[in-house]
C-alpha cells in the first residue's frame, strides 16, 4: 500500500516534469532559453524520482540517495533556473552582465562538497539507530538554494514593473513554490522525530506551482516563444533570405536561402557571428557599423552588400532590415535579396556603356568624361591622338583577323605605358587617344614608338611591321575646350603622317 502511494506521490509529478521538457524542447531545438527551460524540467524530475527512491531503499540507501541524488538535483535545478531567469531578463546583455555568472559559484562549490560526509551530514553515536541529521553544508546548501529562488524572485519583481504581463504568472508561481518549500521545509524539520515527520514527503511538490505557471505564461504570452513558431512559414518558403541576429551580429535564426548565400551549412552558421562568412568585407568597419545602426535601432532599405562566400563565389545581396522585440530583448530583423545576376548585368551594360569591346580601352564616351573632368579641374595636361598607319593595307593582305589583332596590340601597348593618372581610350577604327600629366608626354611617345618597333608575329608566323602616328596637344596653351585641343592633336597628327615618318 506505501509503495501504491509513493507511486502517486512521486512518480506521476516525475513523469509529468519529463512529458513538459519534451514539450519545451520540441518547440524551438535550437533556442538556449528553451533547452534551459527542458533541463530544468528534467533535474526537477530527479528530484521527485530521487525522494522516491529514498522511500524504496531504506534505510540502506537512503543517506547517499537524498545527499547525492536528491539535493544535487535539487542544487542544479536552482542553476538552471538561474540562468533561465537571467536570459529571461537579458541581464547577460547588460554592460557588465558577464560577471553575474559568479553567481554560479557558490551553487557549484556547493555541489563539489557533496561527497564530504562530515560536511553534510552529522553523526550521533548515542542513537541506537542510524538517523538522517543534515550537517552544517547541507544546511548551507539549503541557503544557496534558496538564494537563488529568491534572486529569480527579485528579477520577477523587475520585470512585472517594466510591464511584462508573464512575470506576474511568474511571480505568482514562484511565490507559491517559495512559501510552499519553506513550509514543508521547516514542519519537516521542526516533527522530524516525531509521527508529523511526513510533511517532508511534500516538499517537492512546491513546484508544480512554478511549473504551472511557465506553462499558463507559455499559452496566454507566448512566453519561451519559438522562433520556429513564429517565422517558420514565412523562413522555410519566403524566396528572400531571412536572418534574425543580436547586437553581436550573431546568427540567432536564418532560413534555408541564407545558406545558399553564405556557402554553409546550417550548424555552420545559427548560433555563431556573421561576420567571419562575409570574404573580404574589412570586418572591424563591419562591426562597428552594424553595433552603430544596432544601437541607433535605424531602419535600413535597399542597402547592397557584396562578398564572397565560403564557395569562392562573389554574391551582391540587397539588404532590408529593422528591429523586433522578442522575449523583452531587441534584434534585428533582416531580409535580404540575391541580386548577384541583376548586379552583373548592370555592371556589363555600364561596362559596354565606357568601354570598348575589342580592346578592352575606355570608349568615346568614357573619353569625353574623362577630359570634361580634367578641363572642370583646369589642371595642365596633353591629349595625345594617335593613328595606326596602313591599317587597310593590313587587312587586304592578312586579313581582318590580322588588322584586329594589331589593334589590340595597339591597345597593350597604350595600357602598360599608362600611369595610373592617364587615361588611354579607342576612338574607333584605328584611332587612339590618351590624356597625360604634361611632364611626361615625351616619354611615354618613345616607350610606344619603341614597342611598335619591334615587329608583331602572327599565328601564321607572318610578321608585322606596325607604325603609328601621332599629335599632341597641351591644355591650356593650345586651346581650353575639348574640340580644340582635339583638332589641334588631328591637325599634327596628320601633318606627321603625309610626312611619311611612320610609313
Amino acid at each position: 500500500m506505501k509503495l501504491l502511494f509513493y507511486c502517486i506521490l512521486y512518480l506521476i509529478p516525475a513523469c509529468i516534469f519529463i512529458y513538459m521538457a519534451g514539450m519545451v524542447y520540441s518547440r524551438n531545438r535550437h533556442s538556449a532559453k528553451h533547452i534551459t527551460c527542458s533541463l530544468l524540467y528534467v533535474f526537477t524530475s530527479m528530484w521527485f524520482l530521487g525522494v522516491f527512491t529514498t522511500f524504496i531503499a531504506y534505510p540502506k540507501y537512503f543517506d547517499g540517495i537524498t545527499i547525492y541524488w536528491v539535493n544535487g538535483a535539487i542544487t542544479i535545478s536552482s542553476l538552471l533556473s538561474l540562468h533561465l531567469w537571467l536570459m529571461n531578463a537579458n541581464m547577460y546583455a547588460k554592460k557588465k552582465g558577464k560577471y553575474l555568472k559568479l553567481l554560479f559559484v557558490p551553487g557549484v562549490v556547493m555541489l563539489l562538497t557533496l561527497p564530504i560526509d562530515s560536511w553534510m551530514l552529522r553523526s550521533d553515536t548515542n542513537l541506537l539507530e542510524p538517523t538522517f541529521i543534515p550537517g552544517p553544508g547541507l544546511y548551507l546548501l539549503w541557503i544557496v538554494d534558496f538564494s537563488y529562488l529568491t534572486f529569480n524572485l527579485i528579477l520577477t519583481v523587475i520585470e512585472m514593473k517594466k510591464g511584462n504581463n508573464a512575470a506576474k504568472l511568474w511571480y505568482k508561481g514562484m511565490l507559491l513554490y517559495f512559501v510552499w518549500t519553506f513550509i514543508m521545509l521547516v514542519a519537516a524539520l521542526i516533527f522530524q522525530n516525531t509521527n508529523l515527520y511526513f510533511f517532508i514527503y511534500f516538499i517537492p511538490h512546491g513546484s508544480l506551482f512554478w511549473a504551472v505557471a511557465i506553462f499558463l505564461s507559455m499559452s496566454k504570452f507566448d512566453y519561451l516563444s519559438s522562433y520556429e513558431k513564429r517565422y517558420n512559414i514565412l523562413f522555410q518558403r519566403s524566396p528572400l533570405g531571412i536572418l534574425i541576429m543580436d547586437i553581436e551580429a550573431k546568427v540567432l535564426e536564418a532560413s534555408p536561402q541564407i545558406f545558399q548565400y553564405l556557402g554553409v551549412k546550417r550548424e555552420e552558421l545559427v548560433n555563431k557571428s556573421i561576420v567571419p562568412f562575409l570574404g573580404e568585407v574589412d570586418k572591424e568597419i563591419f562591426i562597428k557599423k552594424y553595433q552603430k545602426v544596432f544601437m541607433e535601432e535605424t531602419k535600413v532599405e535597399n542597402l547592397e552588400l557584396t562578398f564572397v562566400n565560403k564557395l569562392i563565389e562573389r554574391k551582391t545581396l540587397l539588404v532590408d532590415y529593422e528591429f523586433i522585440l522578442v522575449e523583452g530583448k531587441t534584434l534585428q530583423f533582416v531580409m535580404l535579396k540575391d541580386i548577384t545576376e541583376a548586379k552583373t548585368k548592370e555592371e556589363r551594360v555600364r561596362y559596354l556603356a565606357y568601354h570598348d569591346i575589342l580592346t578592352g580601352l575606355s570608349n568615346r564616351a568614357a573619353f569625353e568624361k574623362q577630359i570634361s573632368e580634367l578641363l572642370n579641374r583646369k589642371e595642365k595636361f596633353n591629349l595625345l591622338l594617335m593613328d595606326l598607319n596602313k591599317l587597310k593595307r593590313i587587312n587586304d593582305t592578312f586579313g581582318h583577323q590580322a588588322g584586329d589583332y594589331a589593334i589590340k596590340h595597339i591597345a597593350n601597348i597604350l595600357q602598360e605605358f599608362a600611369s595610373e593618372n592617364d587615361h588611354a581610350a579607342r576612338l574607333g577604327g584605328d584611332e587612339f587617344v590618351m590624356l597625360l600629366s604634361a611632364d611626361g608626354t615625351e616619354n611615354i611617345i618613345k616607350k610606344i614608338q619603341k614597342q611598335l618597333a619591334t615587329p608583331l608575329t602572327l599565328s601564321d608566323q607572318n610578321q608585322l611591321h606596325l607604325s603609328a602616328s601621332i599629335g599632341v596637344s597641351s591644355y591650356p596653351a593650345d586651346g581650353v575646350t575639348m574640340d580644340q585641343l582635339y583638332s589641334v592633336a588631328d591637325k599634327r597628327m596628320y601633318a606627321e603622317k603625309h610626312k611619311g615618318k611612320n610609313s
